[in-house]
C-alpha cells in the first residue's frame, strides 16, 4: 500500500495498492483469480484520516524571593525551578515525541511581583506558540489546554531600626520629656531593609523608649536610649509607610543602636558676702582667730542661677575647706591682732561645693568678713603739782596702764582745758599727740584714757607800803604770801616799814584771803 502523500499532520489521506501489493495479493491468492495486469489499474482508493489529537500541558513547581522592592520579571525567574508535564506525549509530524525546553521568554508572571504575595505563573503566549510549534502544522495536530499549578512567592524580608544621635538641655529640675529628646532632630530611628535610604528615618514617641536610668532623668550627666520592645508596634507603621504594609518586618532583636541624651549644669554664680546679723568675728584676746562655720554671724551664700525651688547645699564645708585671705584674696595665717579680715573658700572647698551640688557648674567669688576688735581697758593720769605759775613739770605726773598696754617713753602733758589764767586746780591730761602715740602702740586695744591728776595754780598776795604824802610812794619792801585762791592767810606777822607810821584811823591787817586773780593791798 502507497500514500498518495505522506501522512503526518491532521488530515485525510488516499491510500494505493502498490505494486509490490498486487504481488503479494497474486501470491496470496493463486491464479484462480484474475488480477490487473498493473497496480494502477486498480481506480479505487483507501482513505487514512489523522484526527486532531488532545493535549493539557501543565506549568509545575515555582520560586520565591524575600522582598527586595524590585519587581521580579520573568529573566529573573529560575528556570530550574520550573517544569512542563503533558497528560500524552505530543509529537511532530514525522513522529517524534516533542517536549518545551523552557527560557525566560516562555514564562509570564501574572502581575506586579514586587511585594509580598503569591503570583501564577504561567506559559507565555510566546511559550504556548513554541510548544504549537515543535508538533508542526502551526499547533494544528493538537487541541491545547494550557494549565498552570506554578507560582512565584515574594516573602517579607527583615529589617534593622538603628538608634543613634544626641541631645542635650541644661539643668532645669524637670525629667526630660520626649519633645526634649527630638527636640533638635538629631536623634532618629534609622530603617534599613531592602530599598531604604538615609531618609528612611522615625522620630521617637513616648512609649518607644527606655532610658539607662530606669526612668526619664532629672539630674545632670549623660544618659542612653535604647529602643523598646514595646514600641515595636509604632515602629513597624513607620516602616510601613516606607516599605508597603506586610513587605518589611521587625522583630525585637531587630532593635539596635542607642543615643545619648545630655543634661548640661545649669551655671550657679555663688557669692560669700556677710551676715544680715553683723560680721563674724571676736575681740581681740591675743590668740589666733579660728574659723567657726558655726558661729552665729558666720557668713553666708548669695547663690545666683538656682532652679526655682532648690537650695544651695552647703552642709558639707567644714571649717577646713575655708582658709584666711586679705582684702585682695592673697592668702594669709590665722589673725591675731585686730582689724578686718576675710575668709574665702579654699579650691577643696569649692571642689567639695560644686560635688554637692552637681547639678550647677559653680562659680564662686566674694569673702566673708571676719573683724577683730580692740580689746577695751581703762588708762588713768596721775599725780599732782601745785605751783603759782602754769607751767607743768610732767615728772610728776604718771601713765597708770595694764600690764599688756605699752606705754612709750617721752608722753606729754597739758591743762585739759586750757592754759589757766586763774588760781585753781586743773585737770591735767596727756596732749593729743601724746595719745596718738600711746594708741599706735596699742593697736589691738580701745583706750579709755581718763585723769585724775590735778594741777594747783596758787594766788599771790603782794603787799606793799605807800608814803601818801609823797604821792603814794612805795616804801620798804614788797612782802608776797602765796596760797590757794579762796582760802585765808590768818597770820600776816606785817611790820611797818622804819621811820613810817600808820595813817590816821588805819591798822594794819592780820588775815587775808587769796583771790583767784591777782591784787596788790596797799
Amino acid at each position: 500500500m502507497i500514500f498518495d502523500q505522506t501522512p503526518g499532520n491532521v488530515g485525510e489521506y488516499h491510500v494505493e495498492l502498490s505494486a509490490q501489493g498486487l504481488d503479494n495479493i497474486e501470491k496470496a491468492l493463486g491464479t484462480n483469480y484474475a488480477y490487473p495486469q498493473v497496480a494502477a489499474d486498480v481506480t479505487t482508493k483507501g482513505t487514512l484520516t489523522i484526527n486532531q489529537g488532545e493535549a493539557t500541558v501543565t506549568l509545575n513547581s515555582g520560586d520565591s524571593k524575600t522582598y527586595d522592592a524590585k519587581q521580579t520579571l520573568p529573566s529573573g525567574l529560575n528556570l530550574n525551578k520550573y517544569n512542563v508535564t503533558y497528560d500524552a506525549t505530543v509529537y511532530s509530524a514525522d513522529g517524534e515525541a516533542q517536549t518545551l525546553k523552557l527560557t525566560a521568554d516562555d514564562l509570564q508572571i501574572v502581575g506586579n511581583a514586587t511585594n509580598v504575595g503569591t503570583y501564577q505563573v504561567k506559559l507565555s503566549q510566546a511559550g504556548q506558540e513554541k510548544l504549537k510549534q515543535l508538533t508542526g502544522n502551526n499547533g494544528a495536530n493538537y487541541k491545547w489546554t494550557f494549565k498552570t499549578t506554578a507560582n512565584y512567592i515574594v516573602t517579607a524580608a527583615t529589617a534593622d531600626a538603628k538608634l543613634n544621635g544626641s541631645n542635650q538641655k541644661t539643668f532645669d529640675g524637670t525629667a526630660v520629656t520626649t519633645a526634649q529628646v527630638n527636640s533638635n532632630g538629631q536623634i532618629l530611628v534609622h530603617f534599613t531593609f531592602p530599598g531604604s535610604t538615609t531618609e528612611s528615618t522615625y522620630a521617637l514617641q513616648d512609649g518607644d523608649y527606655i532610658w539607662n536610668a530606669g526612668s526619664a532623668p532629672v539630674n545632670a550627666g549623660t544618659y542612653t536610649i535604647k529602643l523598646s520592645a514595646n514600641g515595636i508596634v509604632n515602629l513597624q507603621k513607620a516602616l510601613n509607610q516606607y516599605a508597603g504594609q506586610g513587605n518589611v518586618a521587625l522583630d525585637a532583636e531587630d532593635l539596635l543602636g542607642s543615643a545619648t541624651y545630655t543634661i548640661k549644669q545649669k551655671d550657679l554664680n555663688v557669692v560669700l558676702d556677710g551676715n544680715s546679723k553683723g560680721a563674724d568675728g571676736k575681740t581681740y584676746d591675743g590668740q589666733p582667730a579660728t574659723i567657726n562655720t558655726q558661729a552665729t554671724n558666720f557668713g553666708v551664700f548669695t547663690p545666683t542661677g538656682l532652679v526655682s525651688g532648690e537650695m544651695l547645699n552647703t552642709a558639707n564645708l567644714a571649717a577646713g575647706d575655708y582658709e584666711w585671705v586679705d582684702a585682695n584674696g592673697k592668702p594669709i595665717s590665722a589673725p591675731t591682732n585686730a582689724g578686718t579680715y576675710y575668709i574665702a573658700l579654699t579650691a577643696k572647698g569649692l571642689k567639695k561645693l560644686q560635688d554637692d551640688n552637681p547639678n550647677y557648674a559653680v562659680s564662686e567669688s566674694g569673702q566673708f568678713t571676719y573683724v577683730i576688735s580692740p580689746a577695751e581697758e581703762n588708762v588713768t593720769i596721775s599725780g599732782s603739782q601745785e605751783s603759782t605759775v602754769p607751767v607743768i613739770d610732767g615728772t610728776n605726773f604718771k601713765v597708770n596702764v595694764p600690764t599688756a598696754i605699752t606705754v612709750p617713753a617721752g608722753l606729754t602733758y597739758e591743762f585739759a582745758n586750757g592754759i589757766p589764767a586763774e588760781s585753781g586746780v586743773y585737770v591735767i591730761n596727756l596732749t593729743p599727740e601724746s595719745i596718738t602715740a600711746l594708741e599706735k602702740a596699742n593697736p589691738n586695744y580701745k583706750l579709755n584714757i581718763s585723769s585724775k591728776a590735778k594741777f594747783t595754780l596758787d594766788a599771790t598776795l603782794t603787799i606793799e607800803f605807800e608814803d601818801t604824802q609823797e604821792g603814794n610812794k612805795q616804801v620798804g619792801q614788797t612782802i608776797t604770801k602765796s596760797g590757794v585762791a579762796g582760802s585765808t592767810v590768818d597770820n600776816l606777822d606785817l611790820k611797818l616799814p622804819e621811820n613810817y607810821e600808820l595813817a590816821p584811823d588805819q591798822e594794819l591787817p592780820t588775815s587775808s584771803d587769796f583771790r583767784r586773780s591777782k591784787e596788790t593791798d596797799r
